[in-house]
């Protein structure tokens, strides 16, 4: 393809409850360790170290920004009942409760949330969960996303220029560098 430059995609923009945000921040400050976001649509496939960039929805605003270093398939949409049961509880077991790696420390509400998704169908890891240092808003992010109202998706692909374009929105100098074609891995640096 002349004149086309190799765009690849290294991030995802994600909608998330802003308490749940505020949540994943702390329990990164306190553990340090990987982030479980649930998701009812596939897990986001992205290469080791790309960005992901959170979307308060009550507040309709870049909130956080984090590095990806994951995935895992759930099944928690299954039909049988009791499928979706043990797997909610293996993910309880896993990441929750005293390991602070979900949004919430509370049994019942992870259970709530499991009930209200309908069918969690994956999970993306993330590390190094932090506070964008501007907030931008939403007429600033859709201008970057390409689209108009954030409905119908959990999470949207961006490109390596859409993540530098958001990074210079939030006020962040950082340089990424694209390792690799058929499995990249991104590397970021503040300068």
């Amino acid at each position: 393809m002349v004149g086309h430059q190799y765009d690849p995609l290294i991030g995802i923009w994600v909608k998330s409850k802003p308490s749940h945000i505020q949540t994943f921040i702390r329990n990164w400050e306190d553990t340090h360790e990987a982030q479980a976001f649930l998701v009812y649509d596939l897990p986001p496939m992205l290469p080791q170290g790309g960005l992901i960039f959170l979307h308060a929805i009550k507040e309709n605003k870049l909130s956080a920004y984090a590095k990806y270093v994951g995935c895992e398939y759930i099944k928690g949409w299954s039909s049988d009942y009791n499928l979706r049961e043990q797997e909610r509880n293996r993910i309880w077991r896993t990441y929750g409760n005293d390991k602070k790696r979900l949004h919430t420390h509370k049994e019942e509400e992870f259970k709530k949330f499991w009930e209200d998704q309908k069918g969690v169908r994956g999970l993306f890891l993330m590390e190094e969960v932090c506070e964008v240092p501007k907030k931008v808003s939403w007429d600033e992010e859709k201008r970057i996303l390409k689209i108009y109202r954030p409905i119908g998706f959990s999470y949207k692909y961006l490109t390596a220029t859409q993540v530098r374009e958001f990074l210079e929105l939030i006020g962040i100098n950082m340089e990424i560098e694209v390792k690799g074609i058929e499995s990249p891995i991104v590397r970021w640096h503040f300068k």
